[in-house]
């Protein structure tokens, strides 16, 4: 499920909708489940200060219609719409689950591949990364691409939306140019790094064609091609790109903007060393008891001289070394 708002002259309402697949289509589209009006917080009702609940109507339509409880996830769509003291208690128990982030199944890599869209990557791309070049987007790790499975174009672009909202408004142009790759319209040097130093007017041009070619794309749409005129979704890139600036640069954003793109790595955490009481006293030829009271300088202290009997250079085996290397990081880790 997911909320979408719909303004309309002026108006804003807004739907509960839900993704389904349809067979015939072979892709996603979405149904609505409740119609909330133009103000959700009629379906909250909160009689006290410690009290708050949705109402029946709403509780009881969603679970008919979804076969589950949906309580919980009332409360992520309709946040902004619960008074403030139920912010700040609920505030506390939010995210407390840890993510766990298991590996793409074969079957998700061949759907990513068939239905994630080009231009879907170059935001994902940009907004993970930040980069206006977008001729490293291949290095993307693919589980990102992992929310917009099993949904269909508009609740796709909701969560676009969402993701969007942490951009800077100085950010917005820039960012219109990056996923529309228009640096490619383009020979200068200074493309991928200065938009705002070539000439826009051309820019204009060029990304009022593409934006037109994606507004026709029945790829993206998901053959769901839209009418003569510009789709919803695509408006608000139009209003990015002719509403705002780049922004004024400096040499030491430019510098810090590079410094954290150069730095910006990740490494699986190493395991920590478990070795066991006995093999460590069997290692270190010392008594566990008398092991375990040594200070940290005493240990050092042992561990080099064992490392000396050991090491390989010094007529000792490979295996004991490595072990004794192992047993040592695993005595730190018990100390600290």
């Amino acid at each position: 499920m997911y909320l979408a708002v719909i303004n309309r002259a002026g108006s804003r309402r807004y739907e509960i909708r839900q993704s389904f697949p349809d067979k015939k289509r072979a892709c996603c589209r979405y149904r609505v489940l409740f119609n909330l009006g133009s103000d959700p917080g009629r379906y909250i009702n909160h009689p006290s200060d410690d009290i708050c609940y949705f109402s029946s109507e709403l509780e009881h339509t969603l679970a008919a219609q979804t076969g589950q409880d949906p309580t919980t996830r009332l409360e992520e769509l309709l946040w902004d719409f619960l008074p403030r003291e139920e912010q700040r208690r609920l505030e506390r128990f939010r995210h407390r689950g840890r993510a766990r982030v298991s590996p793409l199944s074969e079957q998700e890599r061949t759907a990513i591949e068939k239905e994630v869209h080009l231009f879907d990557r170059r935001r994902l791309y940009y907004l993970r990364y930040g980069a206006v070049d977008q001729s490293k987007i291949f290095r993307l790790n693919v589980k990102l691409y992992r929310p917009l499975l099993n949904k269909c174009r508009d609740e796709r672009e909701y969560y676009f939306m969402d993701m969007e909202k942490v951009l800077h408004y100085n950010e917005l142009k820039t960012y219109v140019f990056a996923i529309f790759d228009l640096q490619r319209h383009f020979g200068e040097s200074i493309s991928a790094t200065m938009p705002e130093a070539l000439n826009q007017n051309d820019i204009a041009d060029y990304f009022i064609e593409d934006i037109c070619r994606l507004n026709r794309d029945p790829l993206f749409w998901s053959q769901q091609i839209s009418g003569k005129s510009l789709h919803d979704h695509l408006i608000r890139y139009i209003i990015m790109f002719f509403d705002h600036g780049y922004g004024r640069r400096s040499l030491f954003d430019d510098f810090l903007r590079e410094f954290m793109g150069r730095h910006r790595a990740f490494q699986w955490p190493q395991k920590k060393p478990n070795v066991s009481s006995g093999d460590a006293a069997r290692i270190f030829d010392t008594d566990w008891q008398k092991l375990s009271q040594m200070s940290k300088k005493e240990l050092t202290r042992l561990y080099r001289q064992r490392a000396k009997e050991l090491h390989p250079d010094g007529g000792g085996e490979h295996e004991q070394f490595v072990a004794l290397n192992s047993a040592y990081a695993s005595l730190l880790v018990r100390k600290k």
